[in-house]
């Protein structure tokens, strides 16, 4: 595990080494060593940042055993999607690091002038009285604290779906597909509602990385590492009608392309016939939490999607790397790939290989095939 721990002593950051298995009290020894501050009464507030997200996301807190193991999940899931090595930046306030400097007599002569301006007007913080009423450790707690009340009224709203049951935290995609959300997007999302974000409430995610299936256009600038949380079925599957008019319900398991993955509906209980006289109705959707954006459904599959399905049928021509190629260009549903015409052109136009560029060219016209063949169907 590679942290990036800022030090006092130097302008920037050290880089330390710690192994997977390292308690959080051994890391925040190893933390509060880098930075300089072990000696120091009043310690800092730890926040921080992988290196795959974006500049725009919110740092995650680091202040117990929990968010120690949240972080070392997110390196883990993060290292097996991209197979390279996710660096964690540990971040303290600029206000911190240069009162930690100012008690410790610490003058960096390679300072830019910028910096050294901005550091001469910054306040100087007590860091030898913990009860000082200072600013910087106070509002530390106080947004902790925010965060924890945060946490518990997304997870009690995003419990209530009826789909997926009150075990799940569960929130509909731009699909319409029920995700289940894991521990590291209910933190961050609860980091964000606490530091007041913008655009950010308990009904909008941040709109990041860890979101990108909650937006139509993501300002992430790699949507292939969010997680793809699949659609909860806890009702016997059966053939049925599509309320949403698109195309047939499906069997879980099945999901041919063309089919958006959608919640199976239940059959009506053989204990409760119809009234005599009464039309058969077809049984109403399970709402969920949160309702699906209806102008954001298409008939085909999203590229996401459909590249991790056949990334599953021949991994190795490792095509999640392509992922975020197609989102670069916007790209965001299988007929978009289509219109490009030939193979050729989609190499040229992604820089995707053209052994590659064809294998997906007609999966796509194949895919598009069995929509436009079940949309018959329906007619």
């Amino acid at each position: 595990l590679v942290l990036y721990i800022p030090c006092a002593e130097l302008e920037g950051s050290q880089r330390v080494l710690l192994s997977h298995a390292t308690t959080f009290d051994d890391s925040l020894d190893r933390i509060y060593e880098t930075i300089g501050c072990a000696d120091v009464v009043k310690k800092p507030v730890l926040t921080y940042k992988l290196s795959n997200t974006t500049k725009s996301a919110e740092a995650v807190s680091l202040t117990c055993d929990d968010d120690w193991k949240g972080c070392l999940d997110e390196v883990s899931d993060a290292e097996g999607d991209k197979k390279k090595l996710i660096s964690v930046k540990i971040i303290v306030t600029d206000q911190y690091i240069a009162s930690l400097r100012a008690k410790l007599k610490i003058n960096l002569s390679g300072t830019t002038k910028g910096k050294g301006k901005k550091g001469a007007k910054m306040q100087i913080l007590d860091l030898e009285h913990a009860g000082s009423g200072d600013d910087d450790f106070d509002d530390g707690l106080g947004i902790m604290e925010k965060e924890k009340k945060c946490m518990a009224q997304l997870e009690a709203k995003y419990s209530r779906c009826q789909v997926c049951g009150p075990d799940k935290v569960c929130k509909i995609d731009i699909s319409g597909i029920h995700c289940k959300l894991g521990n590291a997007q209910i933190r961050a999302w609860s980091a964000a509602l606490a530091l007041e974000t913008r655009n950010v409430t308990l009904s909008t995610p941040p709109n990041d990385t860890l979101f990108a299936r909650f937006f139509k256009n993501s300002r992430s600038g790699d949507s292939a590492s969010a997680p793809i949380a699949p659609p909860a079925f806890p009702f016997p599957p059966y053939m049925g009608v599509n309320p949403y008019g698109m195309m047939p319900w499906t069997m879980p398991g099945m999901h041919p392309f063309g089919n958006p993955a959608t919640p199976v509906m239940p059959m009506p209980h053989a204990d409760a016939p119809l009234a005599s006289g009464s039309k058969s109705k077809l049984p109403a959707v399970f709402p969920s939490s949160d309702p699906p954006d209806m102008g954001a459904i298409n008939p085909y599959p999203e590229i996401n999607e459909f590249i991790h399905q056949l990334d599953g049928y021949q991994p190795k021509r490792h095509l999640l790397d392509y992922i975020t190629k197609f989102d670069e260009l916007d790209f965001f549903n299988i007929d978009e790939i289509a219109k490009l015409g030939t193979a050729a052109e989609l190499s040229r136009v992604t820089g995707i290989s053209l052994g590659n560029s064809t294998y997906i060219m007609e999966q796509v016209k194949a895919g598009m095939k069995r929509v436009d063949r079940a949309k018959r169907e329906m007619q």
